[in-house]
């Protein structure tokens, strides 16, 4: 009895289940896809997104209570919750659904990412549905009256600036900003708590004092006050002085006017003139809120409410809020920040939405989260209640963003997102870190944004991308290619148990195949075709802009930006690609010894590859920091014979010793390269090293003459994938860093991140992608040509 009836048996049962794999699988995405979402027994389904935040937990426990409570107000309605974990990853998450064009029903919106989305059309006006209830008499009805106004108008935008036009959300909940105090240290140097009408005087009177004091062993640890110099908080600094660095409009900067500079300058002197007064900007790991919980610091601000969970849990000293101080001769300032349920203009029951926003924005749900501490009510009503006003909890002076309530505004951005980024970027070079002066930065700002609005992509107008042509093309290619493909295989076609062998290997392999077009070549060539468009990757494709070769032509001719980051790459890859090869090929040659225990040794260094990135940086962070890292705490005391000081690898000398700095970290991850080294040090022949021996060569002779060469295959490998590694840098960049101060460490990928996913030029991105594939393909033919003088195959030698 032979066997091949069964073996073709076997093999057509195996093609048939890969093929009925493939057909379910594909049926559940596109079923899904077309799901109505109103079940058969009419139950509306509604898709709800939020983030946890500072709120954790709790948070999100509150909200599911929300939720489940409106389900059982609503028994027609079924809601489904996400919720991604922080912001950062939440803001990516709502992009990729709402660029699928499936986005949740209703969602977190922040007065930070309003103008985008509200621009770009995705935000549904809820002033219609306000005129419904009250034309309704609707007894669950919002009033807008009950609301403090200024956190209503943060969520109105006239399609240039927000602040004023339709209105896009609700606010659920906001907060003023001011500065955290320690009391503690406040009466040890002898200094009065904050009064409601301080001034900036008052401030400073008060921070000098602190830093001024001493512990018994006659050291001075402590500072003033932590000044956070966020882009917001710069300008509304600077509006405690009456004045603002942009005009209203956006036209017209006035870092000219004496008043504007002479404020910033202000700022930047208590931090830099005066060591004690303020923190130190350049650390990135004592700095911002954390840092008042050491008990070192006096101050901490200008911060809102979003901190207090936190400081709830200090124990060590007594703390309280203090309003904003104000400039003398000068009336109030402040600013709200908060986050709105907004109701996306795509949901397929907008009505059914926007009764949920309602009930997730009322009394109830209000004073169910109040007591959390993370943030004020906006309800008035709410807010003077015991549900927030708990004088049992600190922090005591909770009045204090009541009052501040009442003349705060809103600080209104463009709708183009760079303009904040780069503002943050470029004023804390001067406010923050001290890396540049104040003039510098300004100019360097200046010819940033001056050189974005002049950019081709700036003038707009451009034609709505040809799709419906796009496609026609692509099947008609797509059509004549299978029309030779089958004509050349019908002149070829096998017989009848080949043929039945050879589409039995197709259906086989199908599966792959399909996912391979399906997950990888369509991707790859929508890529392509968007590089040659504007689309902002969260309205649907057919809102993208025909651009043709505009993006290309901002990348080699305008984008400074980009040639920053592609030195910096490059600086990167030339220190990290043979540094990192010799480290690996020395440790391999160390694993390659005949000691016991040897293959610990060869787990211990191959371990630390295979470590998560994210929590590797973080540890690497400590370890580089200017103030407080190990690796500058070592260094301190071999230097100063010398009367040299270590660098500040991410501060003042980023620019020449930023790239060197995650060189050094990347030796952190050789375990793999060594592997391979290791592998391909195993199969040189042993023979080999005894004839050299006999000859009398040495190991530095054996190493070099025989070695070096039988192992130039897998040098040659390793050196291709290092190059290729080397231009995706992006992890420990962005964890460390973030591409700061003023680019000098933000690697290529890390900008084509920055361009995607918080500039929302997604076409932008897509053509710096393909441009970094032009760039590795080019330095991997340069490194394949060379290779021909000092690569050699054992084989081809025979």
């Amino acid at each position: 009895m032979t066997l091949r009836p069964l073996l073709g048996a076997l093999r057509w049962t195996l093609a048939a289940a890969a093929a009925v794999l493939v057909v379910w699988s594909f049926a559940r995405v596109i079923g899904r896809e077309l799901k109505s979402p109103t079940a058969a027994d009419g139950t509306v389904e509604l898709t709800v997104m939020h983030w946890s935040g500072e709120g954790g937990q709790e948070e999100d426990r509150i909200v599911e209570g929300l939720l489940r409570a409106f389900e059982a107000e609503h028994p027609g309605v079924r809601v489904r919750r996400i919720n991604p974990g922080d912001t950062g990853s939440y803001y990516t998450k709502l992009q990729t659904m709402m660029a699928a064009g499936e986005p949740p029903d209703v969602f977190y919106v922040g007065t930070e990412r309003l103008a985008s989305f509200a621009a770009a059309g995705l935000l549904a006006p809820v002033e219609p549905f306000l005129a419904e209830d009250a034309a309704a008499a609707d007894p669950a009805a919002l009033d807008l009256a009950d609301f403090y106004p200024a956190t209503v108008d943060a969520f109105r935008f006239d399609g240039r600036v927000t602040g004023r036009g339709p209105l896009y959300g609700i606010p659920k909940d906001f907060t003023t900003v001011g500065f955290y105090w320690n009391a503690d240290l406040f009466r040890r140097a002898g200094v009065p708590p904050p009064a409601p009408d301080w001034t900036w005087d008052d401030f400073l009177a008060a921070a000098r004092a602190i830093g001024d004091l001493e512990d018994p062993d006659g050291s001075r640890p402590y500072r003033g006050a932590e000044f956070v110099t966020w882009p917001t908080m710069v300008r509304l600094f600077l509006r405690t002085w009456g004045v603002d660095l942009v005009d209203p409009d956006f036209r017209r900067l006035r870092f000219d006017e004496p008043e504007v500079f002479a404020a910033l300058d202000r700022l930047r002197s208590w931090r830099h003139d005066e060591p004690r007064t303020l923190t130190s900007g350049k650390s990135r790991v004592a700095a911002g809120a954390s840092v008042f919980r050491t008990g070192r610091v006096g101050m901490a601000g200008p911060f809102g409410r979003w901190v207090v969970p936190g400081y709830r849990q200090i124990e060590g000293f007594e703390w309280d809020f203090a309003p904003l101080p104000r400039a003398p001769g000068r009336p109030p300032e402040n600013v709200v920040l908060t986050v709105a349920w907004a109701v996306s203009s795509r949901s397929r029951h907008p009505r059914r939405a926007w009764e949920l926003v309602r009930h997730l924005c009322g009394p109830e749900a209000q004073a169910a989260a109040a007591p959390l501490g993370l943030a004020v009510p906006t309800l008035r009503a709410v807010a003077e209640s015991p549900a927030f006003l708990d004088p049992d909890r600190a922090p005591a002076n909770d009045r204090a963003y009541l009052d501040q309530a009442e003349y705060a505004r809103t600080i209104d951005w463009p709708a183009d997102p760079k303009f904040e980024a780069l503002l943050g970027s470029r004023l804390d070079q001067a406010l923050k870190t001290g890396d540049l002066p104040l003039p510098a930065a300004i100019d360097a700002f200046t010819a940033a944004w001056e050189n974005e609005i002049a950019s081709p992509l700036a003038r707009g107008g451009f034609p709505p991308m040809p799709w419906d042509r796009i496609v026609a093309v692509t099947a008609g290619l797509g059509g004549a290619l299978l029309l030779f493909g089958l004509a050349w295989w019908w002149r070829r076609r096998p017989g009848r148990l080949a043929l039945r062998e050879e589409l039995a290997g197709w259906l086989v392999i199908s599966p792959w195949l399909i996912g391979f077009l399906v997950f990888l070549a369509f991707p790859i060539g929508l890529s392509l075709l968007l590089s040659l468009a504007r689309w902002n990757g969260v309205a649907g494709l057919d809102r993208a802009e025909w651009v043709g070769l505009a993006n290309y032509a901002q990348l080699l001719g305008h984008d400074d930006r980009f040639r920053v980051c592609l030195r910096v790459t490059a600086y990167y890859a030339l220190l990290a690609v043979p540094l990192g090869q010799a480290f690996a090929l020395g440790a391999a040659l160390l694993m390659n010894q005949r000691v016991r225990g040897i293959g610990f040794f060869r787990g211990a260094w191959y371990l630390p590859s295979v470590l998560a990135g994210v929590g590797v940086a973080v540890l690497w962070r400590w370890v580089f920091d200017g103030d407080h890292g190990l690796l500058n705490a070592a260094l301190r005391p071999l230097l100063a014979p010398f009367g040299l000081t270590p660098p500040d690898w991410f501060g003042a000398d980023a620019a020449w010793w930023g790239p060197p700095a995650f060189a050094l970290m990347s030796l952190w991850t050789v375990g793999g390269s060594m592997m391979i080294y290791l592998a391909g040090l195993k199969g040189i022949p042993r023979e080999l090293y005894e004839a050299a021996e006999i000859d009398g060569a040495g190991w530095w002779r054996r190493f070099r003459s025989v070695t070096l060469p039988m192992l130039s295959p897998v040098i040659f490998f390793n050196g291709i994938m290092a190059v290729i590694g080397s231009f995706q840098v992006f992890t420990q960049a962005f964890v460390m860093t973030g591409g700061e101060p003023g680019d000098l460490t933000r690697f290529y990928v890390l900008y084509l991140y920055n361009q995607a996913f918080e500039f929302y030029e997604m076409g932008y991105a897509s053509a710096l992608a393909w441009l970094l594939l032009l760039v590795t393909l080019a330095l991997t033919l340069v490194v394949m040509r060379g290779s021909r003088r000092f690569v050699h195959y054992e084989a081809l030698q025979s």
